[in-house]
């Protein structure tokens, strides 16, 4: 497993010989090899389907801090407000780190409440349901569009290829939640502020989504005076005001992981991405047989891979631990049924 990472940590480790931010760079690969500590952790000491229990318990107890929290910002919602109207951030820095967290959350939740491995575990999967239930309330309270993209992508791949009523329950609850108008203004925004040249006007703001093809265009233009090797790790906002036509004093993110390793690591860096991605993506794949509930973490790697398509995912310190210490954890639970056959 430990070979699935590899290839882009030597990749990250050696554009610190040119990247512009040596320290941020340096930092940053420092992040990234405690994502890998925690993907590998559970391959040490998960020796039965106890201990794996044990882990995902780990998980769903841990999010009581950061739910009750959010009682607080209801409470004082003026902490939480801002131009982009009230926004549940809980105990993290910002909305979209904790709407991707509870997503993970979300998904230990599901996956317990339909496991079997879990049956003994009766008061458990009640609160996994209160839990499941109350979060994505708060993923609703985020106001984050791309976390609403992905539960629905959950709920869908699990209605598809296990039971079809979660389907209904998917438009169910896209319906109540459309009717919502703080949720309809957020939707409708997509549609909106999608002209560049309108901005450079003075007249009309972008949406963020059209912020970020902006540019992402910028930034895919530059990139082909590197394409091999990048610009180094940590370099887009440095190089971002030479391509980025709205002006910025601190420079600005890629939003997009895919964009930033080519920009940062070039065609390296990117395949190397690839190279952890896809074979684990595929292993999951092949799971998806051995038991109903192992869609569900199948559909979490596959949402995990489209968050990177429109955030700076690899900052998202916590969510990453949460999300590679599930995944690692159910790997190597399934590790042993290997093993023991």
């Amino acid at each position: 497993m430990m070979m699935a990472w590899l290839p882009l940590i030597l990749i990250m480790g050696f554009s610190l010989l040119y990247t512009p931010y040596l320290m941020q760079g340096l930092r940053s690969l420092l992040v990234v090899i405690t994502y890998v500590a925690v993907f590998l952790i559970p391959f040490h000491f998960i020796k039965s389907d106890q201990h794996f229990i044990e882990c995902l318990k780990v998980i769903v107890y841990s999010s009581f801090i950061p739910l009750v929290a959010v009682f607080y910002e209801f409470a004082f919602p003026a902490g939480s407000t801002n131009i982009n109207g009230f926004r549940l951030f809980s105990t993290f820095n910002h909305p979209n780190v904790f709407a991707f967290y509870l997503v993970t959350v979300v998904s230990v939740c599901f996956f317990a409440i339909k496991s079997d491995l879990f049956a003994r575990e009766g008061k458990f999967r009640q609160q996994c349901w209160l839990i499941l239930l109350f979060s994505l309330v708060c993923i609703l309270g985020t106001k984050t569009r791309s976390a609403w993209a992905v539960c629905a992508l959950l709920i869908l791949v699990y209605g598809i290829f296990q039971e079809k009523r979660y389907l209904l329950y998917l438009v169910f609850g896209a319906t109540v939640a459309l009717m919502i108008p703080s949720i309809q203004d957020r939707v409708l925004d997509i549609f909106q502020g999608n002209d560049p040249d309108a901005l450079l006007n003075d007249y009309e703001a972008l949406n963020s989504y059209a912020w970020r093809k902006v540019i992402w265009g910028g930034a895919i233009i530059k990139f082909w005076e590197q394409p091999i090797l990048g610009f180094g790790y940590e370099s887009f906002t440095y190089y971002s005001s030479a391509f980025f036509i709205i002006e910025s004093d601190t420079g600005a993110g890629a939003h997009n992981t895919y964009v930033q390793l080519l920009f940062e690591l070039g065609l390296v860096g990117f395949f190397a991405f690839l190279w952890l991605l896809v074979p684990l993506l595929k292993k999951l794949w092949e799971l998806r047989n051995k038991a109903s509930e192992n869609i569900i973490v199948f559909a979490l790697f596959v949402a995990y891979c489209l968050i990177h398509y429109s955030d700076n995912v690899f900052d998202y310190l916590v969510f990453n631990w949460y999300f590679w210490f599930f995944i690692g954890a159910f790997l190597a639970r399934n590790k042993l049924d290997v093993q023991a056959n």
